[in-house]
């Protein structure tokens, strides 16, 4: 407990923020993504993740370590959108990567702050059924992610 306090301190005196989970809305993430999975069951890991590359919330049914995950899919979205700016073509919409064992759509979401999320499928789900179950996912979470009216 003393710990946790000095850690509180310093992580205040130091500039460092809240932890990602604790800026937003768990159980309303977690029921969107229960949701996605419950109508496509192809789906094999969600994740929201901060622009930075935090990890906010995740439902998985792979393992993987989720931080990890979320900085390299972060990385990879903020690559695609630079390649399409330095193309002098309109702003990514998303980002897919397609192997023989599945597929994986990275969307960027508009909230507050900038949000990715991570929508993983098998090689039996299609990328256009991955894409499709991913953006109406992204847009089920615009609500959840706005900012209460305190």
């Amino acid at each position: 407990m003393q710990r946790s306090a000095i850690h509180q301190i310093v992580r205040s005196a130091s500039g460092e923020s809240q932890p990602a989970r604790q800026l937003h809305d768990i159980d309303g993430i977690d029921a969107v993504f229960g949701q996605a999975r419950e109508r496509e069951r192809g789906l094999k890991l969600l994740m929201l993740s901060t622009a930075d590359g935090r990890a906010v919330a995740e439902s998985s049914a792979l393992d993987v370590d989720g931080r990890r995950l979320a900085a390299m899919a972060n990385s990879f979205l903020t690559l695609g959108e630079t390649v399409s700016r330095e193309l002098s073509l309109s702003e990514a919409d998303y980002a897919t990567i397609c192997t023989k064992q599945g597929n994986v759509v990275l969307i960027r979401i508009q909230s507050d702050k900038p949000l990715t999320l991570t929508a993983v499928a098998g090689h039996e789900l299609n990328m256009a059924v991955l894409l499709f179950h991913a953006r109406e996912c992204a847009t089920r979470l615009e609500p959840v992610l706005r900012p209460r009216a305190g």
